[in-house]
């Protein structure tokens, strides 16, 4: 499966797609945070009396725990000045208000505070317009199960895990990250289509052979046909070549060896096919024994991207998983969720880029303009296609336009064909300032 690359104005959810990709920790209660949506906290004084008066009855299901109903450890109740001229803090008796500390945030983190802002905003007023609504149990609901799939901790130890390596606070991991994921995947349902070529290409990918090789890495498309010459010349100085000319330094000392085996429609999967196409399947139409790919081949020269190309040699080959099977109801279904679960999140991330071209946004911060849908204005900035090597199915493909006009960069390199899944979105997301959850079921060694 391919993976979509968003677009820079989703830098602010990209922590909450992750986060129900599994990449992120988890903190405590939405309820027991007091976090809710349309809704003002009841005044400190007026908490206290209620609570002399009588015991506090149990929320309903879809209200909001306040957080003095709920023992939080290391947490308080704190009142915080509202008024401008307030003091929020006194230094030997001199005042700095609540406006000074205002102005000084907004020098500082005013526009990332503000584009969460809009983001949030973008994504509220879709909810409202098709009549959904994100509940306070909803978000308790997604923070239970994704740390109990992916932590296998308690709410109070990534709380602190969270506070103290990633500097999250409890109500804004629920609010800007996961309210945004939550909400986009509302939004979604419904366009997801699980297809039997999803389900084949996920299996193969988790279970079936895998190609063990060497690579080496280029950047230039003259270079790389200058060096697959000179291979297929003399096929057994490949390592040497790898040495002397692979541009992938993690490779190049060990004479390209890739330290983990390439798996079928592993991502970027242009990449993977191409690879096996060449080096373990060959032509279906030649029925000749002879001509079938063998260890020491020398794969193609496959573009991976607008400034990357790579070639192969195959090293070995590792038999699929015996005993492991389609026919079998419980791995099927097992597929089919894994299927599910990452078309949603890639799914999660175009949603969003469709809300955020159809809003009209006019940011004062920064001075800058945003017309709904602008780029379908005749005048809009054209940025045309680039032809990649690769993809023979479709043969080009569009590059965002609104991604080139606010700088994003076009010559991404995706990560390695050979790496699982997990690791690929790791790469991606330290090479990308944003990156959407990688495609690719979770994978077995």
């Amino acid at each position: 499966m391919s993976i979509r690359k968003c677009t820079p104005q989703l830098r602010s959810i990209t922590l909450g797609l992750a986060a129900v990709a599994g990449l992120t920790s988890f903190v405590p209660s939405a309820h027991a945070q007091g976090f809710s949506f349309g809704s003002r906290a009841k005044n400190k004084e007026q908490q206290a009396k209620a609570a002399a008066a009588a015991p506090a009855p149990a929320p309903e299901a879809n209200q909001p725990t306040r957080l003095d109903q709920i023992n939080v450890p290391g947490v308080k109740m704190v009142a915080v000045p509202v008024q401008p001229s307030d003091a929020i803090a006194v230094v030997n008796g001199r005042p700095i208000t609540r406006q000074l500390l205002a102005d000084e945030a907004v020098a500082r983190k005013g526009k990332e505070i503000l584009d969460t802002l809009i983001n949030r905003t973008i994504i509220q007023m879709a909810l409202e317009e098709k009549h959904l609504e994100v509940t306070a149990a909803e978000i308790d609901e997604e923070i239970d199960n994704v740390a109990k799939k992916i932590a296998g901790v308690g709410r109070e130890a990534w709380l602190r895990t969270l506070d103290k390596e990633r500097g999250i606070s409890p109500v804004q991991y629920a609010r800007d990250i996961i309210y945004p994921a939550v909400a986009l995947r509302k939004l979604s349902e419904g366009r997801i289509q699980v297809t039997e070529k999803d389900i084949q290409d996920s299996f193969e990918l988790q279970y079936g052979d895998k190609l063990r090789c060497r690579m080496i890495m280029l950047d230039k498309q003259a270079t790389a046909q200058a060096v697959w010459d000179k291979l297929r010349l003399n096929p057994g100085g490949f390592e040497r070549v790898a040495q002397d000319e692979s541009k992938d330094v993690a490779t190049r000392a060990m004479g390209g060896l890739l330290p983990e085996p390439i798996r079928r429609h592993a991502y970027p999967q242009n990449v993977s096919d191409k690879a096996f196409k060449d080096l373990v399947d060959g032509n279906p139409n030649d029925n000749d024994p002879t001509h079938k790919p063998k260890d020491g081949d020398i794969s193609g020269i496959i573009q991976v991207s607008e400034q990357m190309w790579v070639i192969f040699r195959r090293e070995s080959v590792i038999p699929a998983a015996q005993g492991v099977s389609l026919k079998d109801p419980n791995i099927k279904k097992q597929i089919h969720d894994l299927v599910y679960d990452l078309k949603q999140k890639e799914l999660i991330g175009v949603v969003f880029q469709e809300l955020y071209k159809k809003a009209a946004i006019e940011n004062k911060l920064v001075g800058s303009v945003k017309l709904a849908n602008e780029e379908q204005d005749p005048e809009y900035p054209n940025v045309g296609e680039v032809k990649l090597m690769g993809e023979k199915a479709a043969g080009t493909r569009k590059v965002d336009p609104s991604a080139q006009r606010t700088g994003a960069t076009s010559a991404k390199m995706p990560a390695p064909a050979a790496l699982p899944a997990d690791a690929a979105k790791q790469y991606e997301g330290l090479k990308q300032t944003t990156a959407p959850a990688a495609a690719g079921a979770p994978v077995q060694k």
